[in-house]
């Protein structure tokens, strides 16, 4: 049974040091000799807890997923309405990517080791993921009045979920002092503009 002998704090460990050396060299760079010397551990004590490179990295990935789903959920004004919420989402999306830059190059070098079906899988089920919570929020937004009735919710969550890792992409790149955190929000404001009701003047 893998990892029976070995504490939870060991693995943690190995996540954590897994995290920054897939971050660093991504999943076809890393070795799990640099994993187990950066964790302080022996490589045996990680193919005893995980088994192989891949599924300590596809651990890795669900890790990183909960973390940042589970960090954002409670800062958005759910009660606020759908603009407000997407709007949020944005600004809470590119703070973890800035605040946690090892766990944004892990999902962004997974692209490197798209190819295998169980990689893309896990980049898939986040976007899957991030999709259908932008669509929830544009549903409710839609009936309490706050998305124009319009608007094709599935296409538009699609562009939202893109754009949201675009932006996370160009925010790790970290251009000079003008591509600061409110001009990339702005190009994901400008999308929930888009979906407003407009404003009756009284």
């Amino acid at each position: 049974m893998k990892g029976r002998g070995h504490s939870e704090g060991t693995r943690q460990q190995v996540l954590s040091a897994a995290m920054r050396k897939f971050g660093e060299k991504s999943f076809l760079g890393a070795t799990t000799a640099e994993i187990a010397v950066e964790a302080n551990v022996s490589e045996k004590t990680i193919f005893d807890l995980f088994g192989d490179k891949k599924t300590l990295y596809l651990q890795v990935r669900d890790s990183i997923h909960r973390t940042m789903l589970r960090d954002m959920l409670p800062n958005l004004p759910l009660g606020g309405g759908a603009p407000a919420v997407l709007r949020s989402l944005g600004r809470e999306f590119l703070r973890e990517v800035s605040q946690n830059r090892d766990t944004a190059r892990v999902s962004i070098q997974a692209i490197t080791a798209i190819d295998d079906p169980d990689i893309k899988k896990s980049t898939q089920d986040f976007f899957l993921q991030i999709h259908s919570l932008v669509k929830g929020i544009l549903v409710d937004g839609q009936k309490a009045g706050l998305v124009k009735p319009g608007v094709n919710i599935d296409q538009f969550a699609w562009t939202f979920t893109i754009a949201l890792h675009s932006v996370g992409y160009v925010t790790l790149m970290e251009f000079p002092p003008e591509m600061a955190e409110d001009r990339a929000l702005f190009f994901l404001n400008r999308l929930v503009d888009q979906i407003e009701p407009e404003k009756v003047s009284v």
